[in-house]
């Protein structure tokens, strides 16, 4: 009968408890949360917050995101930018599926360079096929564009 007792009792207060209810991040950075909560105060130098927001700052200025790309050329003098002109114009005629773009890099550079990679991983593939066509191509680090998210 004690077993009874006790097992109704345990039963009962585990009936009585319940876990805390899940809270979103979104709330708590808005501060709308429909929940009674406790405040919480966080105490730091003021310096913490200065880098802070010039990361932010930093991050917004900055039109994508680390990645890489294939570079296929890359020159300098007086014929570089027709030269860089025509070798995007073959690549594009050659792989229409990748993107490729033409940058200007002082003092007096021009690079042809393709693709938006997340890793080099992610390159490979392309870069075996290009490396056939183009044989001075390698994998650089780059500001890469924001991938679609549809794909």
């Amino acid at each position: 009968m004690k077993r009874y007792i006790i097992l109704l009792a345990v039963f009962t207060l585990c009936l009585s408890l319940h876990a805390q209810k899940l809270i979103k991040a979104e709330e708590l950075v808005n501060g709308s949360s429909s929940y009674d909560m406790g405040r919480v105060e966080i105490n730091q130098d003021i310096r913490v917050d200065s880098l802070l927001s010039r990361h932010i700052m930093s991050n917004a200025q900055t039109n994508g995101m680390n990645g890489y790309r294939i570079q296929i050329y890359r020159g300098s003098g007086r014929t570089a930018r027709v030269d860089a002109n025509e070798i995007k114009a073959e690549f594009i005629s050659e792989f229409p599926s990748i993107q490729a773009y033409l940058r200007f890099a002082p003092p007096n550079y021009f690079k042809v360079r393709i693709g938006d990679y997340r890793t080099k991983h992610d390159a490979y593939p392309d870069f075996k096929k290009v490396k056939r066509k183009f044989p001075n191509a390698y994998i650089v680090t780059d500001i890469i564009t924001y991938p679609d998210l549809d794909q």
